[in-house]
């Protein structure tokens, strides 16, 4: 037990761990793949009970295998392959595995997040960072985060690392965002409101810079600073002038770049 908390610890906190009634040996496996602001864990282990303090983490539960119950200050949530569960940041929780459970986590730094939404929303983040979990049923982007888990799983476990700084950053900007717009918090009205559309001046200032500096990964938050607008702002009117993306057009530069090779 010993050797599997110190590496719980490593990947969120070290936890109590009580193996249920009755059981004297059990077989757990924890696998973490480490990204810049973000990891994506893989937990099995056995029927036991764990206990964790709080962390400076989100943290979205996608069960794959099995049963559960994870216990934190809205009450008891079930833990059922499809029907993810969210953690928040400084908020101690308990979960209770069945033997065959097994589960997906995305660990995400707080900071992270608090830089993606003033990216997003061109708003300073004064105030931490609260979701709402008992609201947080039913949103597109959350859909489509779990959803996008398991394919992202897949990639890392047949991908050879180190993997590419660019890939990185555009992988964890999609995940932060979705997650962001998925799930109900004390900033969600700022997502929510009509955003000014950006110049077209803004838009091929933005090109400029993605053109400048197509060699290594551009994230949202330089785009957002270099533009002046927020990167909802931008979105929308790349998509109203251009058609596309930022990020897309990122790609095209990118594959025009590969082709003259």
């Amino acid at each position: 037990m010993e050797e599997v908390r110190d590496a719980l610890a490593r990947v969120y906190a070290r936890p109590a761990l009580v193996p249920r009634k009755g059981i004297e040996n059990f077989s757990a496996t924890v696998n973490v793949c480490q990204l810049k602001d973000m990891a994506l864990a893989y937990g099995a282990f056995g029927a036991v009970r764990l206990e964790f303090p709080a962390t400076d983490f989100f943290l979205q539960i996608l069960p794959i295998r099995g049963a559960g119950e994870l216990g934190h200050g809205s009450g008891p949530v079930a833990l059922a392959p499809g029907v993810g569960a969210i953690v928040t940041a400084d908020s101690p929780f308990k979960a209770n595995f069945s033997s065959d459970y097994e589960q997906l986590v995305l660990r995400i730094k707080v900071e992270a997040l608090a830089r993606k939404l003033t990216a997003l929303t061109g708003t300073a983040i004064n105030k931490p960072l609260r979701l709402d979990v008992s609201k947080n049923s039913g949103y597109a982007a959350a859909h489509m985060l779990r959803g996008y888990l398991p394919l992202l799983a897949r990639t890392l476990t047949t991908a050879v690392p180190p993997f590419p700084d660019w890939w990185v950053v555009q992988t964890e900007q999609l995940l932060m965002t979705l997650f962001l717009c998925g799930y109900r918090h004390n900033y969600s009205h700022l997502l929510e409101r009509q955003v000014p559309i950006a110049a077209p001046p803004q838009v091929r200032r933005a090109e400029e810079y993605i053109e400048a500096n197509q060699q290594r990964a551009v994230t949202l938050e330089e785009l957002a600073e270099v533009t002046g607008v927020s990167v909802f702002s931008l979105f929308r009117s790349f998509r109203r002038h251009r058609g596309y993306s930022p990020l897309q057009f990122l790609a095209q530069v990118r594959s025009r770049r590969g082709g003259k090779r």
